[in-house]
């Protein structure tokens, strides 16, 4: 396969070798027409020369390509040139995860749970498309910049599984110390609660420091029948400080019956934002090391530069703390480490952005913002300051607002700043959006002191000026 280094595959320039596996070669190529490096993925040769091999390759590959997710690897194009078979990909040069897993080296409780949370959000989008996925391990989850991640390798397994003789053990294409007891057997009933209990390990793997089944220098085989015979270790004989809520995660994501586990990732992610929500609350029982440093009280309104009213150059943030002693979050005041993106406790992007809407100026020449007061339910007692842009509020994560409740849908309400005020509108949730006991139909300007609720989730509206 080195021999592709400084060749042509189509238009691009393979410039040098970044991985290899049992199942494939990666390598960066240069796209000239786009000036940019994307990666290629180039399968085993001897698969090229079967003409129902490439007929598969086509259909699965063409179906994958269409998948489109934030935390999706994207498929630019495949094809087969001169017996080479390939896929290419978006080019990440941050990594794998399987790089930040030190052995008996857990990874921050926060960082493995959000890496796991990506990962079954990814999957819950392919899984409504029929696309299992089948090889999920750190190995295929990429990482960008501050812990963004997207899972690459879509249905390659499949492509190749079904060109190629089992073993004598029955076992598929795989990776056996991720593998689900029933792709550890050969059975053909491999579906998403399968890459459910791959996911499961990886959480496992993430804040224990070592996979539950499986030692350096064992066999596939021995491997396999750990998974489908061997009851699982407590993760927390391993990491006797991990809470309680996560290990219930990991254990039900291992059930060796299928039927046991999560039934789809999206009770999987309901599962992972409870427990995110647990960790983030003031008093939840877990040690201080698991608790989120965040103010109950409203933050004050961030310092700005007056500029010009109604219009002009919009008003430049200044920020509150220097940055040698963390950022404090606009939206919840939880002080966040230095260079961090995003905040740590409720999401909210750092880089003071959403201020450059805040055109409308209050009577002391400084802009206005509203604010949400949590009256009850996990988020009950905090407060969240709002931009005057759109803020979208939901149980998911995606969400500007977070909200862990099963009455509130995945995707429930928008609150938008339009001429001067704040507008909520319902986007078809299941439970309904109600401003002072009434179910909103349209979108409705919002007054100082009105209770609205989401679901069963109850909200207080005031703006600070």
């Amino acid at each position: 396969m080195s021999a592709l280094i400084g060749k042509k595959l189509g238009q691009l320039e393979v410039v040098e070798q970044i991985g290899q596996g049992g199942m494939a070669t990666v390598y960066k190529a240069y796209q000239p027409a786009l000036d940019r490096f994307v990666a290629i993925k180039v399968l085993p040769a001897t698969y090229a020369k079967d003409p129902t091999f490439m007929e598969r390759f086509i259909r699965e590959a063409r179906a994958i390509a269409k998948l489109y997710h934030p935390h999706i690897l994207p498929v630019h194009d495949f094809g087969d040139q001169d017996g080479t078979t390939y896929i290419v990909m978006e080019y990440v040069s941050g990594g794998t995860l399987k790089r930040r897993l030190k052995p008996s080296q857990p990874m921050p409780l926060r960082d493995a749970i959000d890496a796991v949370l990506q990962t079954c959000q990814a999957l819950e989008c392919a899984h409504q498309h029929n696309i299992v996925h089948r090889d999920i391990k750190p190995g295929n989850m990429l990482l960008r910049s501050d812990n963004f991640l997207l899972l690459s390798d879509f249905g390659i397994a499949k492509i190749l599984e079904a060109n190629t003789a089992l073993t004598r053990t029955g076992v598929g294409i795989g990776t056996p110390q991720y593998m689900s007891p029933e792709q550890s057997t050969g059975s053909p009933n491999v579906g998403p609660r399968s890459d459910l209990y791959s996911l499961g390990i990886v959480l496992y793997q993430a804040v224990t420091g070592r996979v539950p089944f499986g030692s350096p220098g064992d066999a596939p085989l021995t491997i396999s029948l750990k998974h489908v015979s061997e009851p699982l270790p407590p993760p927390r004989q391993f990491a006797p400080d991990l809470p309680q809520l996560v290990e219930q995660v990991i254990i039900k994501a291992l059930e060796k019956d299928p039927d046991k586990r999560y039934q789809s990732a999206t009770e999987m992610i309901d599962a992972l934002n409870n427990v995110n929500m647990a960790l983030r609350g003031p008093s939840v029982g877990f040690s201080s090391a698991f608790q989120a440093v965040a103010s109950p009280f409203p933050p004050p309104p961030t310092p700005v530069e007056q500029g010009p009213i109604g219009g002009g150059q919009p008003s430049t943030p200044v920020s509150p703390l220097p940055p040698a002693q963390g950022v404090a979050c606009f939206r919840c005041s939880a002080i966040n480490l230095p260079g961090k993106l995003f905040c740590t406790a409720c999401g909210y992007d750092l880089s003071g952005r959403r201020a450059q809407n805040d055109r409308a100026l209050g009577v002391n020449g400084r802009p206005y913002y509203a604010r949400f007061s949590m009256m009850n339910g996990p988020l009950s007692g905090r407060h969240f300051t709002l931009h005057q842009d759109t803020t979208s509020i939901g149980r998911t994560t995606g969400n500007d607002i977070i909200i862990p409740d099963l009455t509130v849908s995945r995707q429930h309400a928008i609150l938008r700043f339009e001429n001067g005020q704040w507008v909520v509108e319902d986007k078809n949730s299941a439970n309904g959006t109600f401003v002072n006991g009434a179910r909103i139909r349209w979108p409705q300007a919002l007054n100082e002191g009105d209770q609205i609720r989401f679901g069963d989730e109850i909200v207080i509206f005031n703006v600070i000026q």
